[in-house]
């Protein structure tokens, strides 16, 4: 294993002199209780709510209005209810609805986004630090959802899965709901009585949001910090803590272009293993890791001399990366990212780099928190064998205080070694002024390595406050010339940036269709390390319109400066841009429709200055629910660019998507992509089923077609592979 790892574990004997965590001294917090049962009298999860388990299990009390209006009584009246027995929570939603023909139950597939959807959302905070928590959500139509929340809320990791089930059932007083979540699903406080908790219900066509807790427009639901308490639990059974995730899999793939344009048939099997060395401490490993069901990427075309960031979207890596993520990683407005997941197993290009195996501890212990990651790359033609690691420990100091160590050694690109080491700071001051909080950010970083220009340094502040109409953040990122993170993301290097940006949405009285007015400026600049100005924006960010239901629209604008030190090429490497001082003007329109409707759409236009020449952009995205079994969808960009003779250009990106939810747990998706630089038009389509929780079957068709500069289309790849991953647990 590499140092990091080594650095890590030297903190976890310390836990057990560490001080205890519990709420601040003096804060009240709301409280309910949740009920025993034994296990014979477990409910059945349907979403009927007749068991008789449920008729005397305690409730948790009324919520309170959060939207539109603060502190009202709920129009609607919800009731939940909780239970447990030693190897589940069960949750019991009783949504009632005046008007039930109105409910919005469009939604049924496992991760769907909600917001078109009646919903209740959930957090769970098992160690009641205040400051992770699990998110669940279950909307009216049957599709469930999970998430990882950390850093207090400023870190929310949607695609992040555990094992649990729901169900749902639309009635004429409403829609009911029940919930079973494993103990095994969630890393816990040993022993724990009282968990962290909290729960929204959002009516969707009312445009209403209630809470049980933190029934405050000034403080987002997603704060751990500002859940209320359940109390009670009794003894509690996880098992051993063993989980076994087998896969096998096939691919076929043809590549039309190559020499031999035959089919390739790759079998595969493999599969991770997790073990709770504690309820709060999980380890876990993988064998021959396989991630041909990952759906892909966005097109993007890049009009920057910058890289284009991807998000992770791999489940091994996606599991417990709340643990890893560092300081303050969109300081100065750009993005810092010391230890990035998706440079693992991924060339630059895109194209894959099979993973050997890998290990990784995350989880709790005391005031720690740990996430340790030791994965071996295979060898390709370009390269031999990596060992990639990280390393990262926070430590607690109260629930509002943490500070931090991070550590990678290892470079992805085979080009010698490369380590990265850092420390993080993170405080918030929970009244700062009025109904504002503020939170303070602060990282320090250095890398050093064998490829050259390695040794270097980073530093970045972020101090950020909000409330229930002002918000504001002032923030820089320092970054050398010689800093290189193999292992992360930096987006631009030899910079020292800053950022100050305020935002002031008052609201309205009540009466008119309009929730609130929306403003908001920003001033950003980026400096050479040396001290020489290389960007300065002067941005209008927000002038507009909220409503009620949802609708939105807004004007903006941006007087900049830019100093291009060097020349460099546009769109196909076919466009120059030479070295120079660039001032530009620019201004655009943005709407937004509500998602309450079948349908909802987004339109932004924008033109003016760019470079030494004008360039226009419209961006449209619409979405289609015809029904809960039909989604149709699809997107388009296009930016068309004059810079002079002999220097135009229009680029394309275009989407559509035609997805089928059979059930929650039976979707197909079909994905349609094309941009005009690569010129390349693919297809994807995913079939999943959920045959059990935590049990998957993945087919996955892919096809590409590239399309010539006289028009011509002509078949490129086409592949299609099989996965099944079958969860057992012990």
């Amino acid at each position: 294993m590499a140092r990091p790892l080594a650095s890590a574990l030297a903190f976890l004997p310390l836990a057990a002199f560490a001080p205890a965590q519990g709420p601040a001294p003096g804060a009240v917090r709301r409280t309910a209780q949740v009920g025993r049962i034994a296990e014979a009298a477990a409910p059945r999860i349907d979403g009927h709510l007749e068991d008789p388990c449920w008729a005397d299990a305690p409730a948790i009390g009324e919520l309170t209005m959060v939207e539109p209006w603060e502190g009202r009584a709920p129009t609607q009246r919800t009731v939940v209810k909780l239970l447990h027995d030693r190897h589940n929570l069960y949750i019991a939603l009783s949504c009632f609805d005046d008007r039930p023909d109105e409910i919005r139950a469009s939604m049924r597939a496992r991760d769907a986004m909600l917001d078109p959807d009646d919903r209740v959302e959930i957090l769970l905070d098992p160690f009641e630090n205040r400051r992770t928590a699990y998110f669940f959500q279950i909307g009216a139509g049957g599709s469930i959802g999970d998430a990882l929340i950390s850093n207090n809320g400023t870190r929310f990791d949607k695609p992040w899965d555990t094992i649990w089930s729901g169900a749902v059932k639309v009635t004429g007083a409403g829609w009911m709901a029940e919930i079973a979540i494993p103990f095994r699903s969630l890393p816990r406080l040993d022993g724990a009585r009282a968990w962290g908790f909290d729960i929204k219900r959002v009516v969707r066509t009312r445009h209403e949001e209630y809470q049980w807790a933190n029934a405050s427009q000034s403080t987002p639901f997603y704060r751990p910090s500002e859940c209320g308490t359940v109390e009670g639990f009794g003894e509690i059974d996880g098992g051993i803590g063993l989980e076994l995730v087998p896969y096998a899999g096939a691919t076929a793939a043809r590549d039309r272009g190559a020499a031999d344009p035959g089919s390739h048939v790759d079998p595969d099997a493999g599969g991770d293993l997790y073990y709770r060395l504690s309820p709060s401490l999980t380890l876990a490993a993988t064998l021959f890791t396989d991630f041909a069901e990952t759906e892909n990427d966005d097109r993007q075309i890049n009009l920057t001399r910058f890289p284009l960031f991807f998000r992770e979207k791999r489940d091994f890596f996606l599991d417990g990366i709340g643990y890893f993520g560092f300081g303050a990683s969109y300081a100065g407005s750009t993005t810092f990212l010391p230890f990035f997941s998706r440079r693992i197993g991924l060339a630059r290009d895109g194209t894959e780099i099979p993973l050997l195996g890998g290990v990784k501890l995350t989880g709790e212990v005391g005031p720690f928190e740990v996430g340790v990651l030791d994965v071996q790359a295979d060898r390709t033609a370009a390269q031999g064998s990596e060992n990639l690691a990280v390393a990262r420990v926070k430590y607690a100091i109260g629930e509002e205080t943490t500070v931090g160590v991070l550590g990678t050694a290892g470079d992805p690109a085979g080009m010698g070694e490369n380590q990265v080491a850092g420390v993080d700071f993170y405080h918030r001051v929970s009244r700062f002024v009025g109904d504002m909080d503020l939170r303070a950010n602060v990282d320090v970083a250095g890398s050093w390595g064998t490829a050259g220009a390695d040794d270097g340094e980073s530093f970045g502040a972020q101090l950020d406050s909000r409330g229930r109409e002002w918000e504001w953040a002032a923030s820089v990122r320092w970054i050398a010339d010689d800093f290189r993170p193999a292992l992360g993301f930096v987006r631009r290097r030899g910079s020292r940036a800053s950022m100050l940006q305020v935002e002031y949405e008052p609201r309205l009285p009540e009466g008119g269709a309009v929730r609130n007015l929306a403003f908001e400026v920003g001033a950003r600049r980026q400096d050479t390390w040396e001290g020489s100005t290389q960007d300065v924006s002067f941005e209008v960010e927000k002038l507009g319109l909220e409503f009620h239901d949802g609708d939105a629209a807004y004007l903006y604008g941006a007087r900049s400066f830019e100093r291009v030190d060097e020349d460099f090429l546009l769109f196909r490497d076919s466009t120059p841009v030479g070295a120079g001082d660039y001032w530009a003007t620019r201004g655009g329109l943005a709407l937004r429709s509500s998602g309450a409707r079948p349908w909802n759409g987004s339109l932004r236009a924008e033109t003016g200055d760019f470079y030494d020449g004008r360039a226009g952009e419209i961006e449209v995205e619409l979405d289609w629910r015809a029904s809960a079994l039909l989604h149709l969808g699809g997107g388009y960009g296009t930016t068309a660019v004059d810079l002079g003779p002999g220097r135009a250009f229009t680029t394309h990106v275009g989407s559509g998507r035609l997805d089928l939810h059979f059930s929650p747990a039976l979707s197909l998706y079909n994905l349609v992509q094309f941009d005009n630089e690569s010129n390349l038009l693919g297809w994807q389509s995913r079939l999943r089923w959920i045959y059990a929780p935590g049990c998957d079957f993945f087919a996955v068709l892919g096809a590409s077609w590239q399309r010539d500069e006289q028009g011509s289309v002509a078949p490129d790849e086409q592949s299609l592979a099989l996965k099944v991953a079958h969860s057992l647990r012990f």
